[in-house]
Parts: structure tokens; C-alpha cells; sequence
């Protein structure tokens, strides 16, 4: 007759095996700012308790070689996204992340 050896058996309390990840969800938000006025620029602000991931615009040129002069975030406030055209009609916005 053979003996086996037994084993030490290995029991972790539930909670711990079903734990949730300890890390709060991220929602993506996309704000969009006014079309400007031929010409001029868009803001777009992400909303309160949320904070700027990115940014970009739409833009309807006026003519050949119409351009957009600015797109990126403003120094001032770091919660807001600008563009600005050279003769055309731009329109903002902003990535926003909020933690639920």
C-alpha cells in the first residue's frame, strides 16, 4: 500500500478573492464651443470638477490657403480649449475627464 503525502491547503477569505479594483471610473466628455465669427476663435470649458485630457476644432475655411491659427489649450485656464481661424468659421472642443 502507498502513502501520500498531503498537502497544505490554501484558504483566502472570500472578500479578498472577489475584491474590486480600488480605482475610481473615468468618464470622457466632450464639450463644444461656439462656432466663431469668420475670422475669430473658439473656447470650449470643460465643465466643473473635471479637468482638460485634450482638444481639437472644426474649421469651414473662407478661401484658398485660409488657415487656423490656434489650437491648444489656454495658458491662462488650464480647463479650456482654443482655436482661432485667420479668416474662417472654427468651432472648439475639449476632452474633458471626470471620476465618478
Amino acid at each position: 500500500m502507498r502513502v501520500r503525502k498531503a498537502f497544505p491547503v490554501l484558504v483566502l477569505p472570500l472578500a479578498l478573492v472577489s475584491a474590486a479594483p480600488a480605482f475610481a471610473a473615468e468618464t470622457t466628455v466632450v464639450v463644444t464651443g461656439t462656432a466663431s465669427r469668420p475670422g475669430g476663435g473658439s473656447t470650449a470649458t470643460c465643465p466643473p470638477h473635471s479637468h482638460l485630457t485634450g482638444g481639437g476644432y472644426t474649421f469651414a475655411p473662407a478661401g484658398p490657403g485660409d488657415t487656423v491659427l490656434v489650437n491648444a489649450p489656454v495658458p491662462g485656464d488650464p480647463g479650456t480649449w482654443s482655436a482661432r481661424a485667420d479668416h474662417g468659421v472654427v468651432t472648439a472642443y475639449a476632452l474633458c475627464e471626470t471620476e465618478d
